[in-house]
């Protein structure tokens, strides 16, 4: 058993202290107003602890690090940042977007984490966890994080904006009618995930993407989204129609 004191009760901190304790393992929450107002239970919590971590925004971890550095000492000390690097704490990243509500144990099993290259390694961090994880060298960081944004909150972002359109023009809640949809998407990833993309930009269909283009026109935003969606999927577009 390993002995945790978890900084943050929001939604990474919540599901780790839980996924932890599952795994047999002891785990002291502590919220942000604990840690301003009860500084010398929380110094006796990491006291006791074996692996001290923060799972609280990314521009609080220095200031973070800095106020508890005496207490922490030689302890092992955990950030769950993606793109930031803290001397003196490991960065174990999990590649995963969460929900309010706890997630279940199978759900938080299959989370994939990117971990320091060198150093504790994941199992020395999280005992008896599963889950899939792999190395990223401090220097790469950024770029992992950076392809981690464009793949889910870009995603998440088209679907919220197309979401309120579809909503206009169907007269159904969005949820009702996308679900299926994306779910297929996502089917088409995991079948194939270099190569899933379909589509009239997919099939170099002209005369749609013409139509689809026109019909935007009246929206700068979602025609922006869809010209830089054509620029990247279809460089060869604008060459092909001037011919």
């Amino acid at each position: 058993m390993t002995r945790y004191t978890i900084f943050g009760q929001g939604r990474v901190g919540a599901n780790m202290a839980s996924y932890l304790e599952h795994l047999g393992h002891d785990v002291s929450l502590i919220s942000r107003t604990q840690a301003e107002t009860m500084r010398r239970e929380c110094a006796q919590l990491i006291d006791n602890a074996e692996i001290i971590a923060a799972a609280i925004p990314d521009d609080r971890l220095q200031p973070w690090h800095d106020e508890w550095r005496d207490e922490i000492r030689a302890k092992t000390a955990v950030h769950f940042s993606g793109a930031v690097s803290i001397d003196g704490m490991v960065g174990f990243h999990p590649l995963y977007s969460f929900p309010k509500s706890l997630l279940s144990v199978g759900a938080m099993e299959q989370i994939a984490f990117a971990c320091p290259s060198g150093g504790a390694s994941f199992g020395d961090v999280f005992p008896r966890a599963p889950n899939p994880h792999f190395e990223i060298a401090d220097g790469d960081r950024a770029r992992y994080h950076a392809l981690a944004v464009l793949s889910g909150n870009l995603a998440s972002y088209l679907w919220n904006e197309t979401a309120k359109e579809l909503a206009v023009y169907t007269g159904m809640p969005p949820e009702k009618i996308m679900a299926s949809y994306l779910g297929s998407i996502l089917e088409g990833f995991v079948e194939n995930p270099t190569s899933s993309l379909t589509g009239p930009i997919a099939r170099h269909d002209n005369a749609t993407v013409d139509k689809n283009l026109a019909s935007l026109t009246g929206d700068p935003k979602l025609k922006g989204l869809y010209e830089a969606f054509l620029a990247a999927a279809w460089p060869d577009y604008d060459v092909i129609e001037k011919s």
